[in-house]
């Protein structure tokens, strides 16, 4: 099954075979769970959504569209699963937990006080698509479908997100890197 393209595995999903279902969840679940965390917060959460992003998928592999690359369909799910939660439970303030491997190890610890900047300083969409352009490495077209956006409209999202977070991040350097200096052209 390792060696299977995504596309081979949802047909094999398709036609009934559970171990193509679960190759997809073990290819998937860690990079949707790390998404689903920066956008809630809390790992609770994240594990929660993430169980129901991917039941909800397996169910619905038969509206995936063959010729499509699958990551950016989970990601639309477990977006509208996040934005499904958020109106069903309107938090009072978001709660940052330290376990879960992006807050610590794995990226410098100026990568992840960037992302907690960002998360608080910018729009929704403007984080998700900043997230999803730079730590998931997804093209324009892909952050405009899984945002049900235009091209352009996207462009100008980003174009906003790195404005208005450089703007922050001059205007309070102390919060970003003591000692160092940021410009308004630094992108991130």
């Amino acid at each position: 099954m390792i060696d299977l393209s995504d596309s081979d595995l949802v047909l094999a999903a398709r036609g009934g075979d559970f171990s193509a279902s679960d190759e997809i969840v073990h290819r998937h679940h860690e990079k949707i769970y790390a998404f689903l965390h920066k956008l809630t917060g809390r790992r609770e959460d994240a594990e929660d959504l993430t169980q129901e992003t991917f039941l909800l998928a397996l169910r619905k592999l038969h509206t995936f569209k063959e010729g499509c690359r699958l990551p950016p369909w989970l990601f639309t799910i477990a977006r509208r699963q996040a934005i499904a939660q958020w109106r069903k439970v309107k938090p009072t303030c978001e709660l940052f937990d330290a376990d879960h491997p992006t807050e610590s190890g794995r990226q410098p610890h100026d990568a992840v006080a960037l992302w907690k900047i960002a998360k608080e300083k910018l729009k929704r969409d403007e984080f998700i698509a900043l997230w999803l352009f730079y730590q998931e490495g997804f093209s324009i077209k892909e952050l405009a479908k899984t945002l049900r956006k235009t091209t352009p409209h996207i462009k100008v999202i980003l174009h906003r997100a790195r404005k208005r977070l450089g703007e922050h991040l001059n205007n309070t350097p102390d919060l970003w890197l003591p000692g160092q200096t940021l410009y308004p052209s630094t992108t991130l």
